[in-house]
């Protein structure tokens, strides 16, 4: 829920009325009043070194949760935003210490916490937030976000000052001006590290902390991050109570994730981690009263039905006994709203995944919800992309044996291995820069399938800039974002190889892909919060003591020597209670918006947008791409599009599709054509 803004005047700095200030915040907090439309407010510190503003999505005590927050004295201030769970239990404990809180809001557990820890208050917190917090006395700004970065917080230095914000187009209210960083968008900042496509402009990273003080200086640092156990350590549980465990955890995370003062639906697709939300969330209604039922929205892709899994999700639905919502996506409506995804999202868009998801969140919020549940994350989590096999066969699994699960033998395993390996290069996009499977970085591939969702090459880009910046290495630059704690990790051969990829993976296409264009950014572009139940930590931190095994499940085939693989197996095992046979036994299939099927003739509507917005002047425009090729690669689309029937989007339409994210961007905030 909500957005806050700030600015930190550090002493060198000189400091304007008070009355210059409020309007710089206002302004600033115009820019993401989507956020939160139901109220707003600001704090100024009386010697107006800080400034604290936040707009309020109102779902936890709608009466007396106003922020920003404060304590008795008047010493600590803060804005937060998003959702701290248990807060009820944390509350109560400080109140029996003599700890005074002025609402019965969730986010003030940030002051009182504060006034008892410190900034060791993080490790209490349950939850998707962000915050900023200003102690008076100390005169030093605390911002913190959430372990896996569910909720967005972006910092910079303009003039002097030190701004924060749950949105960077909130920074324009402070005199901040925009500029392209050249090298993040050549060597894939956005994703594989915290650059963003703006100049000066960093995402404080997910489990982050950052502590400023008076003088100006910023410190950040982890306080949380994903950990595995070595690859030989015993498992010294069974099977059975490590399903029972993640059973018990799911639950418990699903029935915090009930908690509103305010309407709350699901998100429904055909697939089994919405469904398992959706069930348990039946489920824990029912327990309360036996007639209770959730309302459900799932996109039904109503041009291609190959790819739509709304039939699935009202089967789903009936059996739950659930009010479900149908939203048409269409070609056109995605259109629709694309250029609205690159602008909330603040970064490429080279599909339409955050389309569709803004099309969602919108019913949600047409049809009087302000809180959706998702299945977001279980893919990052258990193991369910069809890449990680390739990692699970690079080494052999100890724990699971000595479990008594079978196996493949190593040689059945390699000769696998070897086959992945070939259908893997042989495979879409095989074409980008994945030269980087050196084993000196790091010993697994499929981080080269997060490479290929970064739709540049070379050419895309004018040659007189890569002849400054380098040739794109997509590949190399995720291996180099990662925590050299990892990578070490991986190259010892310490962590299991699936592990280094589950955790690649959810460092790159979760946190810095799906939790921002499919997740905050698109549901809050609607005043929707999106509450991921897969992602709360203690689930995540029980998981990754599992064996590989039981996340990827190796089935013997009727054939000697065959094997298959159940992808999230132990999230099956799991939730089977609280889903559908039809949904226990399904396999993984893409969530792909996809555009108009083969079979309709003439120029489509993606087609005609490109052709309309990517002119040679709107490209050259933007400074850096390379006209010549853009225009070439249009040309060919226009004339020969591809259509998957997985849905995904022609890789030139991706590329193209990047293009015209650099146009939206510099029309929305005025960027200056990039020039050396």
């Amino acid at each position: 829920m909500c957005g806050l803004t700030c600015v930190f005047h550090p002493d060198s700095i000189s400091r304007q009325t008070s009355a210059a200030l409020r309007n710089e915040l206002e302004v600033s907090l115009e820019a993401i009043k989507h956020r939160g439309p139901d109220s707003r407010g600001i704090y100024i510190s009386p010697d107006v070194r800080v400034g604290l503003g936040h707009v309020r999505l109102s779902i936890i005590d709608l009466a007396t949760g106003q922020q920003p927050l404060s304590d008795e004295d008047q010493l600590i201030h803060c804005v937060v935003t998003g959702e701290l769970y248990d807060h009820e239990r944390i509350r109560a404990e400080l109140e029996s210490k003599g700890h005074v809180f002025k609402t019965k809001s969730d986010s003030e557990l940030v002051v009182q916490l504060y006034k008892r820890d410190g900034i060791n208050l993080l490790f209490h917190l349950r939850g998707e937030f962000a915050f900023v917090l200003y102690d008076v006395k100390r005169r030093f700004l605390f911002a913190a976000r959430d372990r896996l970065g569910i909720k967005p917080l972006y910092y910079t230095v303009s003039q002097g000052r030190i701004l924060f914000a749950s949105e960077i187009k909130a920074f324009v209210g402070f005199g901040w001006k925009p500029e392209w960083d050249i090298d993040s968008i050549i060597h894939n900042g956005e994703v594989s590290d915290e650059r963003t496509v703006f100049k000066g402009v960093q995402k404080l990273a997910a489990g982050h902390f950052a502590l400023c003080s008076a003088s100006g200086y910023i410190r950040t640092e982890r306080y949380w991050d994903m950990a595995y156990p070595a690859a030989d350590a015993p498992f010294t549980s069974t099977v059975e109570t490590a399903v029972s465990n993640v059973r018990r955890l799911m639950v418990e995370s699903v029935r915090l994730r009930l908690r509103s003062d305010v309407p709350l639906a699901v998100y429904l697709s055909g697939g089994i981690d919405s469904s398992a939300v959706a069930g348990i969330a039946t489920h824990l209604l029912r327990q309360s009263d036996p007639n209770a039922k959730i309302t459900t929205f799932t996109l039904t892709y109503i041009e291609d039905d190959k790819t739509d899994e709304s039939p699935i999700a009202l089967r789903t639905a009936a059996h739950l006994g659930a009010d479900a919502k149908l939203v048409e996506a269409t070609e056109s409506a995605l259109i629709g709203v694309f250029e609205q995804s690159v602008y909330h999202s603040e970064m490429v868009n080279a599909t339409f995944h955050g389309a569709g998801k803004m099309l969602l969140s919108k019913a949600v919020r047409d049809n009087g919800f302000k809180v959706a549940l998702s299945g977001e994350g279980a893919d990052e989590i258990f193991g369910g992309y069809s890449w990680f096999p390739l990692d699970y066969l690079r080494r052999p699994d100890p724990a699971a044996a000595a479990l008594g699960i079978a196996l493949p033998s190593d040689s059945e395993r390699l000769a696998m291995l070897e086959d992945q390996e070939r259908s893997a290069s042989a495979g879409a996009f095989s074409s980008v820069n994945v030269e980087v499977a050196d084993s000196r970085l790091i010993k697994i591939s499929s981080h080269h399938v997060t490479a290929t969702l970064i739709p540049f090459y070379g050419e895309t880009f004018k040659p007189e800039v890569v002849e400054v910046t380098g040739e794109p290495e997509i590949a190399r630059a995720i291996v180099e974002g990662i925590d050299a704690r990892v990578r070490q990790n991986s190259v010892s051969g310490t962590w299991h190889s699936l592990n280094i990829a589950l955790y690649m993976t959810a460092k790159t296409f979760l946190g810095r892909i799906i939790l921002n264009q499919v997740g905050d950014r698109a549901d809050m572009a609607n005043a929707v919060e999106n509450r991921v139940s897969h992602l709360d930590h203690h689930l995540i931190e029980y998981v990754n003591t599992l064996p590989p095994s039981l996340k990827i499940m190796p089935i013997r085939g009727t054939r000697p020597g065959t094997w298959t693989f159940d992808e999230k197996w132990i999230l099956r095992q799991a939730v089977k209670p609280f889903v559908t046979e039809e949904i226990y036994t399904r396999k993984k299939a893409a969530y792909n918006p996809p555009p108009r099927p083969t079979a309709v003739q003439g120029l489509g509507p993606l087609q005609r947008h490109l052709s309309r917005r990517l002119t040679k002047k709107n490209v050259e425009r933007v400074g850096f791409l390379h006209w010549p090729y853009i225009r070439k690669t249009l040309e060919d689309y226009l004339e020969r599009p591809s259509f998957y029937e997985s849905g995904a989007i022609d890789e030139r339409a991706r590329i193209l599709l990047g293009v015209l994210s650099f146009i939206v961007l510099q029309e929305k905030f005025g960027i200056p054509t990039f020039r050396f």
